[in-house]
């Protein structure tokens, strides 16, 4: 391959709507992407409308919490929100609470978990709520 040639790129449609036009398509297929913001601005939200979206039994979307808030209640709020799909849920869509894992082990632990749930699920989309610098 020479520097000349085009390499196609799949990308993953966001399903929301503007962003995948601003994207070229949506987002780029196996890229890492920081969702960035002030608390309540919605990143959470955002990153549940994109996983919603982007996740099928096949390629299922993993989200990983480390906050220790329950999965049940992020997802009564989003429930409010066109994008929810209750079907999903479990098949499509899993949530994996590491907040236990953060509180009583170290990084390694936590990234160890996470690989472990990533190789067992070849998931298409991979959310971690939320890390901090």
């Amino acid at each position: 391959m020479t520097v000349q040639d085009k390499v196609s790129i799949q990308t993953l449609p966001t399903g929301v709507p503007g962003l995948d036009e601003i994207l070229g398509g949506g987002l780029p297929e196996f890229s890492f992407n920081i969702i960035a913001g002030a608390p309540g601005g919605g990143k959470t939200t955002l990153a549940h409308q994109i996983m919603f979206a982007i996740a099928t039994p096949e390629r299922p979307a993993l989200y990983f919490t480390v906050l220790g808030e329950p999965a049940i209640k992020m997802l009564r709020y989003q429930q409010q929100f066109q994008f929810f799909d209750q079907t999903k849920l479990n098949t499509s869509v899993r949530f994996i609470n590491l907040s236990q894992v953060v509180l009583n082990q170290d990084l390694n632990a936590v990234l160890e978990e996470i690989v472990k749930e990533v190789e067992a699920a070849s998931p298409g989309i991979v959310v971690v709520d939320s890390f901090r610098t």
